[in-house]
């Protein structure tokens, strides 16, 4: 431990990530609906029927919003996350949404208390996952968002909150999807990763939490491996450990590897080995130069 093992990431929820099961993920990794609020087993429904007694209000304290879209539902489908006027906006709708990611909170408290006192003598790092739902980010109630659990809107600030946590516990957050742009999203979605990971970041940076980042899908192309390269080392970068996930038969294809390798160079060697000085006449491979002189920055491939 500290040697060998030297991080030891927490699973938090599904995926690993710190989230309700709220959703499903098309093959390209977006969310198709609004996702569905999860209060529906007898120990939950229990604590929110005594939640809402003590705050005087028995009957919202019956089951979950009644008015909300199922899970691969349009957030537009039904009232409660209409843009103007929709229920989440009500004083229903602020109690019903502060106290399931209350719960969601909690649930990461008891997890990442456990981890940083079992581990508190070791000199390992520990971590949890957050989930990059980007999905409807340009609504005004961020529903894929709300209903896994982060009460985040277009008037609070959802990960706030989860950025304490993680801070009160000395762990470090691993946020996914570093290569995901807005430019190539689906329009339909109304989506902004770049705008949520950029928030996602701001809270982290205020509270002093390190932040690990990762893909969240195969990332083999120059426009994606850039996206990846602008997050490490742009104007906003802050992560400091990423790992490369998926590494499947395409990752070592003659296709696909001299592109990585020159992405992995641009970080972090900016002249080439003479080892890798092409042999052949006429043959050459183009390497781009970065320097991040000054940052302790870790890769690693997974």
């Amino acid at each position: 431990m500290g040697s060998t093992i030297t991080d030891i990431s927490v699973g938090l929820g599904p995926n690993g990530e710190l989230r309700y099961p709220s959703c499903s993920l098309e093959k390209t990794g977006q969310v198709a609906g609004a996702g569905e609020f999860h209060c529906y087993d007898k120990h939950t429904l229990n604590n929110l029927k005594q939640h809402a007694q003590e705050t005087g209000n028995a009957k919202w304290g019956l089951g979950g919003p009644h008015d909300a879209p199922s899970c691969n539902e349009s957030p537009n489908s039904n009232s409660f996350f209409k843009e103007n006027g929709g229920s989440w906006e009500t004083q229903y709708g602020d109690f019903f949404l502060s106290w399931y990611s209350s719960q969601l909170i909690s649930h990461g408290e008891r997890l990442l208390s456990l981890a940083s006192t079992t581990f508190s003598d070791s000199l390992v790092n520990v971590s949890g996952k957050i989930p990059l739902l980007h999905s409807w980010y340009k609504m005004r109630s961020h529903p894929s968002e709300v209903t896994a659990g982060f009460y985040n809107t277009n008037s609070r600030d959802g990960y706030d909150a989860i950025a304490e946590l993680f801070a009160r516990n000395s762990c470090r957050m691993v946020l996914t999807g570093m290569e995901l742009s807005e430019k190539y999203q689906p329009h339909r979605f109304l989506s902004s990763p770049e705008l949520l990971l950029s928030q996602i970041k701001n809270a982290c940076r205020k509270h002093g939490v390190i932040v690990y980042g990762e893909n969240s899908r195969i990332s083999g192309t120059p426009k994606t491996l850039d996206q990846i390269k602008h997050n490490l080392i742009g104007d906003d970068a802050m992560v400091n450990l990423f790992t490369y996930q998926r590494m499947g038969a395409h990752f070592f294809s003659p296709e696909h590897f001299p592109i990585f390798t020159e992405f992995v160079r641009s970080l972090n060697q900016p002249e080439m080995h003479s080892d890798d000085i092409p042999e052949e006449e006429g043959a050459s491979v183009y390497l781009s130069s970065v320097s991040v002189a000054g940052k302790n920055r870790q890769m690693q491939e997974a």
